[in-house]
């Protein structure tokens, strides 16, 4: 007993948006800890380090035209 047959899920246009937007929070984080892994003090490195990969999110995001709420629902919509 399959309870989900007629549930169309677009796996293919999840994917690889998902895939751009862990590409582009990697490079984001390693671009910071290259510019400025040696420079800071750890607390002050690891304090921004969550911030930068929210950037990473931002970069990712704005191409598409789409804010937080826009992502989300046309991904479960």
């Amino acid at each position: 007993m399959n309870l989900f047959e007629n549930v169309d899920f677009p796996t293919e246009q999840i994917i690889g948006p998902l895939v751009v937007l862990i590409i582009t929070m990697v490079i984001a984080a390693s671009v910071y800890k290259i510019l400025l892994g040696k420079i800071l003090p750890p607390k002050v490195f690891d304090f921004f380090f969550g911030p930068v990969c929210l950037f990473g999110f931002y970069l990712w995001a704005i191409p598409m035209q789409m804010g937080f709420y826009d992502v989300f629902k046309n991904y479960f919509n």
